[in-house]
């Protein structure tokens, strides 16, 4: 992945440079102006998701390792900083490691390939007069083409990683060194104070050159004016922001200066106010550049005021007000513009243009042929406008994009006014109203988030706008499911979905200290109550209760034609909640379903006098009900080693299989690898590692490792209690078997960090799930807490969760979420569908008799279970003909696949084959007859010939044929 050079080419040219070369080699002025790319993570890029090829095997190839000399000859003479190579030497994760001839046949011929040479010159100037310190352009240039695929790219590869992908905050701050080779070598120190020094003194240059150019004095009034500045300098000034907040010097600028680059900003984007891209139908206009103008303004002042440690006096009201504003009113347009139905549907008024146009179209069909002739080319002209025009559209939603990101950044940093929040809920709201802005709105899942979690007192207030959302949506777009499902192909949910689960993970009050810790230390010192962790859990539930009972009192409240499609609303919620459940990234959906089934376990009650309600519920909980049974059929069933051995209920000593691969179970007997740890024996390539990357010492499996890091935090947090709590110290030192499957999960999302932090909250919504079900929590507290950045804490545990798949860490998290309450509730449920088939009205007991036959279908041994066979057989002699043939044909359907369980209604399914109504007889005759047929050793057999050739004289004719 490159990332082109704007700035750079510039510098370049401003610096009366001639030439080309490769900086920090013998080629040296280059670099400044190469869209240099990034190595994949197996040649040591810091980014797990970067690949220089589809495949490494295509690196492999005879005649590319023929070249490997001629590569070790020109690294001997080339830095590779500027590739962005790790500075730490660490464990790479397994499951992104490659292996590369390539590299090792390079490597054999220069040892030293990868080694950095001489360090290259710092520019003096960039463009203008103004002078600032030289930034790598992959990194630090923003031009707007390379920062859109980056983020469409996101909505397929990391959505909800998708909290938020800010473009800044997501930028590498590696610091750079530079290592001594030969004897002509230099080395810089870029964090010694005189370096810094220089970096900001030229970016204050530049700042203060930027604000003369914007403002003019004149002899007749006493302030100055303003006048606009060139999209390409904001853009520059953008990029220099970027790169000075890389280095984490921003806040080391004056404030003096950065006050007065605010007020130059501001009146930027003051120009622009009033000014819609819908008014114009060029996209070289002046008012799409004064808007792109005003956008790249806002971009600049955010990444000011979002930088952390920022002097409160940057942090004006006023500026902030009209950053939203004008933030809102472009987003409006672009969903106008995006959307014609929309548009149609907010402002029918600016149609009439339209309209004009098809009038001058009509009149000339009965014109003159040169009138034709000129309508026709002023056509051709209004088409190839609007394409122009829609260029410019997906520029200003690109940069919108950018903008809801920073507005993100600045609520964790600066506590916004009341009406600022309102306001940015309901622009945030309001896009989930459109197609094809599907990045926009992952944009704004994210700033809702940050506000559910910061601004606890508005909640309420966000929840009910999401209820409304849910009513405003056109009928058309209410199934639309357009969210991609983190690694999940071809399964999607509804951009709304995605937006309650990110807000019930976001309501459980992460801990700030937690949040923001970036050590070993600051996170073992971020104690928290001992029952602050429950606490969390009861505000998510909270949340919970409130939107269903939200939604569930809106369904109450409706007219009948309203409520199939309030149904309808519902129902697809759940199917997208079903669709996340047991995923690794997605622990909100359980609880979420957990609420609903419990609301409706009371509509579903003998209590409840509403029928349609009573119907809703046993539709929902039958659904529901079927999908825990599948589940739990599936881990019963699961053969995972790692679940096999950890959640077994034996607590006796484990005997593993010798000989043998733990993993599969069999097959080959060479190539084994013993774990020192627990003995077992495996095949790398059934850990999804090489045989070279196991070294012939000590070797042990990622449960081990996972043993041994627990222990290790245990041990670091005992070290920070206070006496009177040490004595625990031996009584704690044990390790659950569940605790050790239950860190693999953890250390898998850790792995996976994203730039928001989202993968902290889904960590943090884990812990408190399983704090609340932990009968010794209290006395654990802060282990809990070291547990969800245990890799910070713990050196050398990036190695522990990587080996395994995507798909182990799905049967993990499954298996798992059978201790959950949600799971447990399923017997529960089950007793109120049985309840209910006893009761007095025909369509209750007819749903209900359904939602029993969807649990069926997922597991047929349910019909074995005393409960199911007593009430189903009841219902053979249901008052209502359609209902007994509803529960023959319940039974029926399984005599083949489990005959042992169909054989126990035999008694009663003879009874019916004398039944009044015919479609029952004749149900009995055919379930009779497939007993018999299925089994050679049927028990019943005699009576079955029997009660089937006791209708042959019966009453109807088809039953005597049949």
């Amino acid at each position: 992945m490159s990332f082109p050079a704007t700035s750079g080419a510039a510098a370049l040219a401003s610096s009366g440079h001639r030439g080309i070369g490769l900086s920090n080699t013998v080629h040296s002025e280059l670099a400044a102006c190469l869209p240099l790319p990034s190595l994949p993570v197996f040649c040591g890029a810091s980014d797990q998701d970067l690949r220089l090829v589809d495949s490494p095997a295509r690196l492999n190839r005879v005649d590319v390792l023929a070249q490997s000399a001629k590569i070790a000859e020109l690294l001997r003479h080339t830095d590779v900083s500027y590739l962005n190579l790790r500075d730490e030497a660490k464990g790479v994760p397994y499951i992104y490691v490659e292996p590369l001839e390539l590299h090792d046949e390079v490597l054999r011929c220069n040892p030293e390939a990868f080694e950095y040479s001489t360090a290259g010159h710092v520019k003096e100037q960039i463009s203008g007069s103004a002078a600032v310190p030289e930034k790598r352009q992959s990194e630090s240039s923003f031009p707007i083409q390379s920062q859109t695929q980056k983020d469409y790219n996101a909505i397929h590869s990391r959505q909800l990683d998708n909290f938020s992908t800010n473009d800044i905050s997501s930028l590498s701050s590696k610091k750079l060194k530079v290592k001594k080779k030969g004897g002509d070598g230099i080395s810089l120190a870029p964090d010694s104070a005189e370096l810094q020094g220089t970096y900001i003194e030229r970016f204050r240059e530049f700042l203060e050159d930027l604000c003369n150019n914007a403002e003019f004095h004149s002899d007749d009034r006493d302030e100055a004016e303003w006048l606009p500045l060139p999209l390409t300098d904001l853009r520059l000034l953008v990029n220099e922001i970027t790169s000075i907040r890389e280095k984490k010097l921003l806040h080391l600028v004056p404030v003096e200066v950065l006050v007065r680059l605010l007020k130059v900003l501001d009146h930027q984007i003051h120009r622009a106010e009033g000014l819609s891209i819908e008014e114009c139908d060029n996209s070289d206009s002046e008012l799409v550049s004064s808007v792109l103008i005003a956008l790249e303004s806002i971009h600049a002042a955010l990444a000011v005021m979002a930088h952390t440690d920022m002097p409160k006096q940057l942090y004006n009201e006023e500026i902030i007000e009209r950053i939203l504003e004008f933030s809102r009113r472009q987003i409006m347009d672009v969903m106008c513009a995006c959307d014609p139905s929309y548009r149609a549907l907010h402002r029918p008024s600016e149609n009439t243009a339209f309209e004009v146009d098809d009038y001058e179209d009509n009149d000339a069909e009965f014109g003159s042929a040169s009138k034709k002739r000129r309508t026709s080319k002023t056509s051709k002209l209004k088409k190839s406008a609007s394409s122009r025009l829609s260029t410019a559209v997906n520029t200003i939603l690109q940069k919108l994009c950018t903008v809801l990101g920073l507005l993100k950044d600045l609520l964790l940093i600066e506590r916004l006014s009341d009406s600022c929040i309102l306001q940015l809920v309901k622009t945030s709201i309001t896009t989930f109203l459109v197609d094809n802005i599907q990045l926009l709105q992952l944009k704004a899942i994210s700033l809702l988030s940050a506000i559910f979690y910061l601004y606890t007192q508005h909640r309420n207030y966000v929840i009910d706008e999401v209820v409304q959302l849910l009513w405003k949506l056109p009928y058309s777009k209410r199934a639309l499911r357009s969210y991609h499902v983190r690694e999940e192909e071809q399964r999607q949910i509804q951009m709304v979905t995605a937006l309650l689960i990110q807000l019930i993970h976001c309501s459980a009050n992460l801990p700030d200290a937690l949040r923001m810790a970036s050590n070993g230390n600051a996170v073992l010192e971020a104690s928290v109550d001992v029952s602050y962790p429950i606490k969390c859990h009861e505000a998510a539930t909270e949340s919970c209760c409130l939107f269903w009972s939200r939604v569930l009192q809106r369904f109450a409240s409706v007219k009948t034609h309203d409520a199939s499609e309030l149904k309808s609303i519902i129902e697809n919620l759940v199917t997208d909640l079903l669709t996340t459940l047991n995923l690794p990234e997605y622990p909100a959906s359980a609880p979420i379903l957990e609420v609903l089934c419990v609301l409706l376990l009371q509509n579903a009650g003998p209590k409840s006098k509403d029928v349609s309600a009573r119907s809703l519920a046993i539709d929902i909980l039958g659904t529901i009900a079927a999908r825990l049974k599948r589940d739990a059929l599936v881990c019963s069933q699961e053969n995972f080693w790692i679940l096999q051995d950890l959640l077994s209920q034996d607590a006796a000593a484990q005997h593993h299989p010798k000989d043998t691969c733990c993993v599969c179970l069999g097959g080959r007997v060479e190539n084994l690898f013993i774990c020192h740890g627990c003995q077992r024996l495996f095949h790398a390539d059934c850990l999804g590692i090489k045989e070279h990357e196991v070294s012939s010492r000590k070797w042990s499996c990622q449960t081990c490792i996972c043993h041994k890091q627990l222990l290790v935090l245990q041990s670091c947090c005992n070290s920070q209690q206070k006496n009177d709590v040490k004595k625990n110290h031996d009584t704690d030192s044990e390790v659950s078997k569940q605790e050790i499957v239950q860190q693999l999960l953890l250390n898998y999302l850790q792995d996976v960090t994203s730039a928001d932090d989202l993968h902290l909250f889904i960590c943090w919504f884990y812990l408190c799930l399983w704090y609340k079900d932990d009968s010794n929590c209290q006395q654990k507290s802060s282990y809990y807490l070291a547990r969800m950045k245990s890799k910070i804490i713990v050196r050398d545990s990036s190695t522990v969760s990587s080996i395994l798949t995507r798909d182990s860490v799905k049967k993990i998290t499954s298996a798992l979420g059978q201790n959950s309450s949600f799971c447990r509730g399923f017997d529960k449920i089950l007793h109120t569908l049985l309840a209910s088939l006893r009761e007095n009205s025909p369509v209750i007991r007819a749903k209900a008799l359904k939602a029993v036959s969807i649990i069926v279908e997922a597991d047929p041994e349910v019909l074995g279970d005393k409960r199911v066979q007593s009430a189903v057989e009841g219902r053979f002699c249901d008052s209502a003909i359609s209902v007994r043939e509803a529960a023959l044909e319940l039974v029926g359907r399984h005599i083949a696949s489990h005959p042992g369980v169909g054989f126990k209604y035999f008694e009663k399914i003879a009874e019916r084959i004398k039944d009044t109504g015919v479609s029952v007889r004749k149900r009995a005759i055919k379930i009779i007859r497939d007993m018999c047929t299925s089994n050679a050793n049927f028990s019943g057999f005699t009576r079955a010939c029997t009660e089937i050739i006791s209708r042959v004289s019966d009453d109807e004719a088809s039953i005597q044929v049949f």
